[in-house]
């Protein structure tokens, strides 16, 4: 309709300090009645990649997560594109800790505002999003009070029997070669430090379709067996990513239905 653009969000280009004084990027989206003496909690979304960024486009999971009440933080964090060669090369075997470390920055720009919900504070994404939500869980105690990893790839090392060329060559060039950097390949890779998580998980991806993956399945399955707060569900009839109309529009409503149980104690308001 005629007043869509209203209704949506218009994110605000903000930008913070990370743990090594690095300057980290980011779109800030807040819901529009940020006025009123009510607190959101906040979401982390970070970008797949890691070799992409966010830019001024339309992000249907990101307005949505507003519309039912979050403070969605989209940080462009190091090994992003587009902030020069040496941003980029940032987080080369290193996945998973100084780019989550920005991550982690980035929730504690959240705490600082205001209108955010300091005690409630989640993480999510699809492909290296997601992965790095798995990092999330896997890396950190307490930090983050709910994670959705989508479509992530949590144990690298076992990935190389799954993935097509593209993907073990993205890997090399990142870790370096398996046979001469295999503690790279098991530092990067979250699902080794499951047994140490504090943070409710809902892992999701797409099955039925090429590409197919079992990461999200394993990751959940690992938590599963050291007792911890996971639900994984698979969307049928997709490839690894969820991309249909139906499957998108089912997936983002169980996402934030899972965020409201964890992040808003109880709270409802529902859409």
């Amino acid at each position: 309709g005629g007043n869509l653009p209203k209704r949506l969000a218009v994110p605000e280009k903000v930008s913070y300090q990370s743990f090594d004084g690095l300057t980290i990027n980011s779109y800030l989206y807040t819901p529009s009645d940020k006025t009123s003496p009510k607190r959101y909690p906040g979401i982390l979304f970070i970008h797949g990649g890691p070799t992409s960024q966010f830019i001024d486009d339309f992000q249907a999971q990101v307005q949505y997560l507003v519309k039912r009440g979050y403070v969605v933080l989209l940080p462009n964090i190091r090994g992003s594109s587009g902030y020069g060669k040496d941003f980029e090369m940032l987080n080369d075997k290193d996945w998973g800790h100084g780019d989550l470390k920005d991550a982690i920055a980035g929730a504690e720009y959240l705490k600082t505002i205001d209108y955010v919900d300091a005690a409630n504070i989640g993480i999510t994404g699809t492909s290296y999003g997601g992965y790095l939500s798995m990092c999330a869980i896997g890396f950190t105690q307490n930090v983050f009070q709910a994670a959705v990893p989508m479509s992530g790839y949590g144990d690298r090392p076992k990935l190389r029997s799954e993935l097509e060329l593209r993907h073990i060559k993205q890997m090399e060039h990142e870790f370096g070669t398996y046979e001469e950097h295999k503690d790279v390949w098991y530092k990067v890779s979250p699902i080794y430090g499951v047994q140490d998580a504090t943070t409710p998980a809902f892992v999701l991806n797409g099955e039925g379709k090429e590409p197919a993956s079992t990461g999200c399945k394993d990751f959940a399955e690992a938590l599963k067996q050291h007792y911890k707060t996971v639900e994984y569900k698979a969307y049928p009839n997709e490839g690894y990513y969820v991309q249909s109309k139906d499957g998108l529009k089912d997936m983002l409503r169980d996402v934030a239905d899972f965020f409201d149980r964890y992040l808003k104690d109880g709270q409802t308001d529902k859409l």
